[in-house]
Parts: structure tokens; C-alpha cells; sequence
């Protein structure tokens, strides 16, 4: 009877121990495990909003071009052209060269990208100097074609006035761009979004695969057209393609380049014969 006692009285003994063990622990350490667990929770809630938070400003290179893709490590290189002045010079012509810091198509294709033709390339690359890439390449049609057509710095990317009454030919530091609408209002054909998408798409290119690249291009390159502007479409008396009097041409300069003579040279002059007297061993011996 007396051993009977005594384990019940253990038994209440253990469970009155075990009560006031919880009852301490609630008191002095629950509130620092419920706060643990709550900091936690709360900081996957963060991050998971931070996630679709940032899922949802991705740019929209990313969108298109990167998402559900492998990655590949590819490099292309990007000259920039300078040229000392030479003074005194007889050949030296005098442009003014420097790099194009507004336009995205020179990051890929350099500031001379006209080499395919060699009958023509010194000449168009001559008019890359003060021609934007979407001057030519880029046909506006329709409601598209505002026919406006202005003059940004080289540098600064700034549309600026026009520097043919104050600078000399060649000297120009600003090139021509067309103008487009979008939302009823004007704007130059080289928007943000254009620029942002390529100028991202050269940022990530080594990191791009084949199949990604073959994209972007796809998309950065679709404003182009695959006809572009030729000469005599300027070099034209009869509603040439830039209005020469609106962007600062004065007549007798307007005058000179519509002429006829500039479409005749490019057209017939295609080859160039040197002296025989500067071939040694060409010349036939009497």
C-alpha cells in the first residue's frame, strides 16, 4: 500500500515538475521563439514580394530575349575612328571625325559601316559623318512619315540648331535624324526604348546564346528597312527626300546638291583607270 503511495505521489510530483517547467519556459523563452519564427516568416513575405516586384520591372530585353534561356559566353569587338589633321596636307579632306555617342547602331557597326560596295563605300561612309543610320535605312510610310528632320550634337545627343551657317563643311559635329510620331506627338526615330533595348542587347551580348542574339536583332532591326534611300533620292531637284531649306541649306548650297552632277558622278564614274606610265612592266616595248 505504502509503495503504491509513493508512485502515485511521483507520478504527481513528475507531472507538477513537467507543468511548471512549460509554464517557465512560456514565461521567459516562448516570446523569443514566436519572434524568431514571426522574423522569418516575415522576411520570406519580403523576399518573395521583393521577387515579383522585380519580376514585374524586368526591361523588356529581358522579357523577350532572356527568360527560359541558356547562357553563353561570346565576345565582339567595336572600333572607334580618329584622325589627326594634317596640316598643309594635299589629300587631307578635313572632316572632323569623333565618336557618335547618341546613335546605338555605331556600338555594333562602327562609325564606318559602309564597306559591301567598294565603288560607293568612301562615299556613303563620308555621309555617316552627318547622316544618322535611320536617315537612310529607315523608311517611314504613311502617317509615319512626318517629314521632319532635324540636327542632334554627336556628343551630348541633344537635338541642336542647325551648323551649316555657322561651321564649315565637314566640321560638323551633329548629324541629321528623322522624326517620327508616337501618341500624336514628335519624336526622334532613335526613342528610349529602341536605344535602352540595344543598348542592353550590346551590354549582355557575350552572355547571350546564338538563339538569343538571333532575336534581339531581330527586334532591334526591324525599324530598318531592307531597301534603303539611294543617292538621287536627295540629289534630286524634284521633292528630294530631306528638306535641305528647313535644315538650315542655303539656295546655292541646295542648288549644288541637288544637281545633277552628284547622282551622274556616282552613276557613271564606277571605274578608275590608272596611267599605264605608273604600271611598271605593263607597257608594251616597241
Amino acid at each position: 500500500m505504502k509503495n503504491f503511495l509513493f508512485k502515485i505521489y511521483m507520478l504527481g510530483f513528475m507531472a507538477l515538475t513537467v507543468f511548471f517547467i512549460v509554464i517557465i519556459w512560456k514565461v521567459t523563452f516562448a516570446h523569443i521563439v514566436e519572434e524568431y519564427h514571426g522574423r522569418q516568416e516575415a522576411e520570406e513575405i519580403a523576399e518573395y514580394k521583393e521577387e515579383q516586384e522585380l519580376k514585374s520591372k524586368k526591361t523588356p530585353f529581358e522579357k523577350i530575349i532572356l527568360e527560359g534561356e541558356e547562357r553563353v559566353k561570346h565576345y565582339l569587338g567595336f572600333r572607334i575612328l580618329e584622325e589627326t589633321r594634317i596640316k598643309g596636307h594635299f589629300h587631307h579632306i578635313g572632316f572632323d571625325i569623333g565618336p557618335d555617342n547618341r546613335s546605338y547602331c555605331v556600338k555594333c557597326h562602327g562609325d564606318m559601316p559602309h564597306d559591301a560596295v567598294k565603288d560607293l563605300r568612301a562615299f556613303l561612309n563620308m555621309h555617316a559623318f552627318f547622316v544618322a543610320c535611320q536617315t537612310c535605312h529607315v523608311r517611314l510610310e504613311g502617317t509615319d512619315r512626318t517629314g521632319v528632320y532635324k540636327w542632334y550634337d554627336r556628343n551630348s545627343g541633344e537635338i541642336v540648331e542647325s551648323p551649316v551657317k555657322t561651321e564649315t563643311p565637314g566640321t560638323y559635329k551633329a548629324k541629321i535624324i528623322p522624326f517620327e510620331k508616337s501618341n500624336g506627338k514628335l519624336q526622334p526615330i532613335d526613342s528610349q526604348e529602341r536605344k535602352a533595348f540595344a543598348t542592353e542587347y550590346k551590354t549582355r551580348e557575350k552572355d547571350l546564346t546564338e538563339a538569343q542574339k538571333s532575336r534581339a536583332k531581330k527586334i532591334i532591326h526591324k525599324v530598318v528597312s531592307k531597301q534603303p534611300y539611294l543617292c538621287e533620292d536627295c540629289h534630286q531637284e524634284e521633292n528630294p527626300l530631306l528638306p535641305l531649306e528647313s535644315i538650315g541649306y542655303s539656295k546655292e548650297r541646295i542648288d549644288s546638291i541637288t544637281g545633277s552632277e552628284v547622282v551622274g558622278m556616282i552613276k557613271n564614274y564606277t571605274k578608275f583607270y590608272m596611267p599605264k606610265m605608273l604600271q611598271p612592266g605593263q607597257i608594251k616595248k616597241p
